[in-house]
């Protein structure tokens, strides 16, 4: 393999047990590449690195924007699926997870969004000093490298970052997709051309994505790991390897358990000043519980020793919950369905592969809708439909009045089953999907059992808040008028419907053919308990707080009652971003390497 500090990637854990490092970051995902990077920036400082899965250089579907889902259910996706639901006819969902170098920023859509600034505000009042909006701002421009082309020429170049390693632009739309963003702006919703700035995401926009000017993912491995960062000699990445624990002497964090397989040898890697547990929102309250901090009867009942009596780790388990893809007729010629077919792609992989543009380049999710529930001017309703449920007096989940609690993704094609799933051969469909921003229902992550190797249990508890069922209701009456806009007009083939086709019927255009004026509140939510999925966004299971009391860790991110041991990634936001959370991670990796190197700073003067 080399020798301890070379080029490549190391996959055998023995060659590195008689090293002792500074910093061991476990998990090569979103933030853990963040981390790599910036804390082996100071030559003096040794990192290593460990990741279950592989490389992401060989990964051809991580680079090329529209092939994403070709990943999910592979050797790349951890591959979890949840409990039964019972308030979402007791489905088990599917939820994709990054398992390779870059983690969910290698895997997932690349919609750039720093989110809501009242939501890192309403952070801060909830305890978490120094985590505003303006806290948190520096490390959003540091990060990005903004480049600009045609779509984003009403855009202030002053907003955006410039010079950083993450590469963000407008990327391929779809006229069909302009014409969605018509359509929003006809019943009411304004145009935002930049949902990246203090003014946040009310509107219609563009998404801006996270693909470089080669029309390929820039991923966080792709953007931090770059070949000279790798060429350090205090940088070692570890891929291929499971860690199965943190290892304490007292209260102390000392370095990691590992090991390749169930059944072969464990070793372990020691450190001389933290852990770092950057593994994801499942796999970090998995490896903080079977390192023996957690509830201590849940601990006590899977035989781990408790170190800590830390209630809630694996609490507070929040993720964006999609309607289902509601597919809207289209006519011929007007979506990228065709992109689909291994023959009719082949001239737009083809322009992909020697130019870098064309529609391969598309996010999949190319436009999208950001409103409040409880907007009084926009038409969720209807006079001559039974809205019972949603004229029940909702409660206000957002974090400020400028921020939303529904966003609707336009896609100019059929996203089904997470892109598992294709529609009948010559179907032309327009996806638009409303997701749920900010849950009240709250989940959580236990353990299977005690072995590393059997995947944590994920119970996101939807819909268990009747509050959730109101938003997402609205969400697709929202769809349902705009579908019905005349910009729309010209693009889809909706039907004259005289009265809502039955839910039983399970037709693919239902309800996107549904008249908004006759289906019921009631039949919308069947069809939302037999369709909806995540979106992939789960976050809060180690929670930042004031107080190990309410919280996993404190606002250093250091997990509460031990020392040498913190959490960097979205398992510790405290509540739900509203929208999508790979910048605002990268901005907390971001700035927790800037909060880790002080201390190194510090004990040098």
């Amino acid at each position: 393999m080399g020798n301890l500090f070379s080029q490549t990637y190391l996959d055998d854990p023995s060659t590195l047990t008689d090293k002792v490092y500074d910093y061991i970051i476990v998990g090569g995902g979103t933030a853990g590449c963040v981390l790599a990077n910036r804390l082996s920036a100071d030559p003096s400082v040794s990192v290593l690195v460990i990741e279950a899965g592989g490389s992401h250089e060989q990964e051809t579907f991580s680079k090329i924007p529209v092939a994403f889902a070709k990943l999910f259910k592979t050797h790349a996706d951890w591959d979890y699926d949840t409990s039964p639901q019972p308030d979402l006819d007791d489905r088990e969902l599917f939820w994709p997870r990054g398992k390779l170098l870059g983690g969910c920023s290698s895997l997932n859509a690349m919609m750039y969004h720093r989110c809501s600034p009242t939501d890192f505000d309403e952070w801060e009042s909830m305890g978490a000093k120094g985590w505003s909006y303006n806290d948190l701002l520096p490390y959003f421009r540091k990060a990005e490298n903004f480049t600009p082309n045609l779509r984003s020429s009403h855009v202030n170049p002053e907003d955006r970052g410039s010079g950083g390693l993450w590469q963000t632009s407008h990327s391929y739309i779809a006229p069909i997709t302009e014409k969605f963003i018509e359509a929003a702006k006809e019943i009411g919703i304004p145009y935002n051309p930049d949902i990246n700035t203090r003014k946040g995401s009310l509107g219609v926009t563009k998404f801006m994505s996270f693909i470089d000017n080669k029309g390929q993912r820039s991923s966080a491995a792709t953007s931090y790991l770059s070949k000279d960062v790798l060429a350090r000699k205090n940088l070692t990445v570890l891929i291929g390897t499971t860690t199965t624990r943190v290892l304490f002497s007292s209260n102390q964090a000392v370095g990691v358990e590992v090991a390749k397989t169930t059944s072969s040898p464990r070793y372990k890697l020691l450190c001389k000043r933290e852990v770092i547990l950057s593994a994801g929102a499942i796999n970090t309250p998995q490896v903080l519980l079977l390192s023996g901090l957690g509830p201590k009867k849940e601990l006590e009942k899977m035989d781990v020793p408790v170190v800590k009596d830390l209630p809630l780790v694996g609490k507070n388990l929040r993720d964006h919950l999609l309607t289902g893809a509601i597919t809207l007729r289209a006519k011929p010629g007007r979506t990228l369905d065709f992109l689909a077919d291994p023959i009719k792609s082949l001239p737009a992989i083809i322009q992909w592969f020697i130019f870098g543009t064309g529609p391969a380049t598309t996010n999949v999710g190319e436009a999208a809708v950001f409103v409040r529930s409880n907007d009084a001017t926009l038409p969720f309703t209807s006079q001559s439909v039974d809205c019972s449920t949603t004229n029940d007096k909702l409660i206000d989940t957002t974090s400020g009045p400028d921020s939303p609690d529904i966003e609707i993704i336009a896609a100019p094609m059929a996203f089904l089953s997470h892109g598992l799933r294709s529609p009948p051969p010559q179907t032309n469909c327009f996806t638009m999907a409303p997701l749920l921003l900010r849950p009240l229902s709250v989940g959580s992550v236990t353990l299977a059992s005690s072995s590393p190797f059997d995947k944590a249990k994920i119970n996101p508890n939807y819909l268990s808040h009747p509050n959730d069922a109101k938003i997402l209701i609205r969400g697709v009456r929202l769809v349902l008028r705009i579908a019905r806009a005349a910009s729309m007009q010209p693009e889809l083939s909706l039907p004259p419907v005289p009265q809502v086709p039955t839910p039983d019927e399970m037709d693919l255009f239902y309800p996107g053919d549904a008249d908004p004026d006759i289906i019921s509140d009631t039949e919308i939510l069947k069809w939302i308990k037999r369709n909806a999925e995540t979106i992939y966004h789960p976050m809060g299971t180690a929670k930042m707080s004031s107080d190990e009391k309410t919280g996993v860790v404190d606002v250093d991110l250091k997990v509460w009652g031990v020392t040498g041991l913190r959490v960097v990634d979205a398992s510790v936001f405290p509540t739900a971003v509203s929208g999508h959370t790979c910048a605002p991670v990268i901005a907390v990796a971001e700035k927790a390497a800037h909060m880790i190197l002080e201390t190194v700073d510090q004990g040098r003067s």
